[in-house]
């Protein structure tokens, strides 16, 4: 791949046991200390998504190992390639831990850098070293949730913004969970907001759960979830304090995006993803929008605008985006912008694309055909399937990059394609992580939960084969989008009927507020009516309720 070096000869890292390396599914988690680069997994992403909603499913065998082992692993790469990757940790059995969704370089006290992991597991923890090699779990009595998707290091602190994914992010009621401390080995966690203070005055903190967090012009900014739309706050001072907030942010999108999966900084602008509701936004895809917020406070919409769904009225699409580009940068299965980050002057942001679950549903409905057609009628049972088999037949046709997208911008505005086919692998359904090291250098870490994640090093940012992303960006996809518009409008006027196939709520969390659980497992009833075509997450909650209901 042009200006991209491939780090990983096997995806998944292990080369002496292949097994456990497709089992590293997600480079969920990145950071760098002296000669190394660390990667923090997450194992068995769909294997226990299935397992949540139904334990005792077949698993397909495109994403089964032969041994399920859910232990998060941290491995590490010598920047200079002179040594292969190492695995320098493995979750111990009893804590819960299924992988490390973010990481960070922390210098306590002004002296030599630690890694600090946050896990993601039965509940929030958060891990130490001091080497790279030796990791322990810090002791912690106050933190709450079940995992942290954003951490900070700000004037002299650490700052972890942990979220509880067994209930519903969305929930305006649920408590904003923010710490801090100068080293947790030593000062235990201190909640920075908290509803039971004397005088706390809910119009001046945050609500709803904290699914980002950045530092910009030397504020603490973070993304909230609410049950209708994104919030963004920032404190009023360097640090935060009671009653001590202001709200930049509040809500953006047609329709309303719920949560913000990605923020980053570029010339003096704070670049915010928005991403509309799930699992809705997998059945009938809908990009993601961008915004940008200067130090004034102004935010401006930068990609978004025209959604490109079919149950938005005409002249309810909102105004235009700045770089002219609709949701998902004129592609709507461009569902996340996962990535924000700023390197050499340019503006990087990758996506996850969403493309390859349109097969999946159109299989998921085949192979549950007399089952649907008891639970809501054959007539809808076959219309939806025929939707389905039309969208799949037109993205073939027109010869649909399947994979992840990544976009690069040299002002914040203007954008120009450098991937659009998951750096060649298909099965690289997101730009998980763009990590800038301590050397100046930039990491891509992938999703991948086929065959194992893969790192990419960007090795020439001068050798990319560009495009522009004008108005012919994904132009065949666009001029195939009215029938594919109709297709979808069918399912939205059938709604009612899917979504007793639905869970009301559903956010990137444990299937029906359960935990996921590690530890080392197998033994699967091979004889749950599944097939072995890959599945969304919002097709396996079809699945449960066929189960449920016995038909």
């Amino acid at each position: 791949m042009p200006g991209f070096e491939n780090l990983t000869p096997i995806n998944g890292f292990d080369i002496s046991n292949l097994n456990n390396a497709r089992q590293n599914n997600y480079a969920w988690s990145m950071t760098d200390l002296g000669d190394y680069i660390y990667v923090g997994t997450g194992r068995n992403i769909l294997v226990n998504v299935i397992r949540t909603i139904v334990p005792n499913a077949q698993i397909p065998a495109l994403i089964r190992p032969e041994a399920i082992d859910n232990l998060a692993e941290i491995w590490r790469y010598k920047k200079d390639g002179s040594l292969p990757w190492q695995r320098v940790y493995k979750a111990p059995d009893d804590s819960g831990i299924v992988g490390f969704r973010f990481m960070l370089r922390h210098m306590p006290f002004g002296g030599s850098p630690c890694i600090y992991a946050a896990a993601f597991g039965t509940r929030a923890q958060v891990l130490k070293t001091t080497n790279g090699v030796d990791w322990f779990i810090l002791p912690d009595t106050v933190l709450q949730g079940t995992s942290s998707r954003a951490m900070i290091t700000h004037r002299g602190k650490l700052y972890v913004a942990t979220i509880d994914e067994t209930g519903d992010v969305t929930d305006p009621s649920a408590a904003p969970l923010l710490y801090s401390s100068k080293d947790p080995e030593f000062y235990p966690w201190e909640p920075v907001i908290d509803s039971s203070t004397p005088g706390f005055d809910p119009a001046s903190n945050p609500g709803g759960a904290i699914t980002n967090m950045a530092v910009f012009n030397n504020r603490i900014y973070i993304a909230t979830s609410n049950s209708d739309k994104i919030q963004v706050w920032r404190t009023n001072r360097s640090e935060p304090g009671l009653n001590d907030w202001t709200l930049v942010v509040d809500g953006f999108g047609v329709p309303p995006n719920r949560y913000t999966l990605s923020m980053g900084v570029f010339k003096n602008y704070l670049y915010v993803s928005g991403t509309k509701q799930l699992p809705l936004s997998w059945l009938i895809p809908m990009g993601c929008d961008i915004i940008r917020i200067d130090t004034d406070d102004n935010w401006q919409l930068v990609v978004g605008g025209n959604p490109l769904t079919p149950f938005i009225p005409a002249g309810e699409q909102g105004n235009g985006s700045l770089s002219g580009l609709g949701s998902g940068f004129n592609n709507p299965f461009n569902v996340y912008a996962w990535q924000i980050q700023e390197y050499k002057d340019r503006l990087f942001i990758s996506t996850f694309d969403d493309s390859s679950n349109m097969e999946v549903i159109l299989t998921t409905l085949l192979a549950n055909r007399a089952a649907l057609e008891q639970m809501i009628g054959s007539a809808i049972t076959n219309l939806l399937i025929g939707i389905y088999m039309a969208v799949v037949a037109i993205l073939r046709q027109i010869r649909y990059p399947i994979g992840f997208d990544l976009y690069m911008s040299e002002d914040g505005i203007n954008f120009q394609s450098v991937v659009l086919r998951g750096l060649n692998n298909p099965n690289n359904y997101g730009g998980r992580i763009l990590y800038v090291d301590s050397d100046d250098g930039l990491y891509l870490g992938t999703a991948n939960p086929f065959q194992g994640c893969e790192v990419w090093e960007l090795s020439d940012i001068e050798n990319f084969e560009l495009r522009p992303c004008d108005n012919k960006h994904y132009e065949d996809l666009w001029k195939a989008w009215g029938e594919l518009n109709e297709k979808y409008g069918i399912v939205n006027e059938n709604l009612p009927a899917i979504q007793k196939l639905m869970p009301k709520n559903y956010y990137h969390r444990p299937i029906g507020g359960k935990p996921f659980r590690a530890g080392r497992t197998g033994g699967y009833n091979q004889n749950d009516g599944f097939n072995g075509s890959r599945r969304s997450v919002a097709d396996l909650w079809l699945a449960k309720e066929i189960r449920k209901n016995k038909v």
